[in-house]
């Protein structure tokens, strides 16, 4: 078996083109190491999503508070003043998975039931 030291040796023997090829074959190695030792967290955008509807709620609670607004990420398709005519509003807009929620108005106190 060759060592480390035979082995770079016989690479500063190689031409510039097969040093490349070389080089590119142990980025590929160490990178497929490298993952399967701490693989590399995936961004599929939810959190960025997340973030987009947090910062059009905020924003826009004076002008929709007190209704249902439908967000596609930070656009609005849809405002109802129940959960029902704001989900149906989203199919009809073809966005049957589309973001539904409440926004509560900037002075609303939200209530818990059941709490004495």
């Amino acid at each position: 078996m060759a060592t480390l030291e035979q082995i770079i040796d016989e690479a500063r023997a190689l031409s510039p083109a097969e040093k490349g090829k070389l080089r590119q074959a142990l980025d590929r190695e160490l990178e497929q190491e490298v993952e399967r030792i701490q693989p590399t967290p995936r961004d599929n955008g939810d959190e960025r999503m997340r973030a987009q509807r947090m910062d059009w709620l905020k924003s826009h609670r004076e002008e929709y508070g007190g209704q249902y607004v439908v967000l596609d990420g930070d656009q609005l398709l849809a405002v109802g003043p129940k959960y029902r005519v704001a989900k149906e509003k989203a199919v009809a807009a073809g966005k049957a998975n589309a973001f539904v929620t409440y926004l509560p108005k900037p002075d609303e106190i939200g209530e818990m039931g059941g709490w004495v």
